[in-house]
């Protein structure tokens, strides 16, 4: 069963960063052992998915409209608990020096597209 960790910090964008390019992240940490962290954080840029992935974190871009983690995170639960559960680090090999994070990628779409129906709800 997944242990979700929840911080339920919105950073704020203000009207002037956001001209300037900033945004929020969704993002998850897995953990291992089915635990993961949920967390929104503030960029200037957008995240690189492959150092993200070297630190065992997946991210889905926020629409501005987003405000209600707590909900979002209740609507996605069960897929955000199956990729949890089926999230492993790896160490990297010949063939694989970037990926070090193995997990089930029709969950995470499932989670990235409840983000986005939620944030137009």
């Amino acid at each position: 069963m997944a242990e979700l960790q929840i911080d339920p910090n919105l950073p704020e964008i203000t009207p002037d960063l956001r001209l300037i390019g900033w945004h929020r992240e969704f993002c998850i940490e897995l953990l291992g052992n089915g635990d993961a962290r949920l967390f929104v954080r503030a960029v200037e840029r957008s995240s690189f998915k492959a150092t993200e992935l070297q630190r065992a974190i997946l991210f889905q871009r926020l629409d501005s409209r987003f405000t209600d983690l707590a909900g979002c995170v209740e609507f996605i639960r069960t897929d955000l608990a199956r990729l949890a559960d089926t999230g492993r680090r790896s160490r990297p090999t010949k063939d694989n020096l970037f990926t070090t994070l193995e997990y089930d990628r029709p969950a995470w779409e499932r989670v990235q597209s409840g983000v986005e129906r939620w944030a137009r709800h």
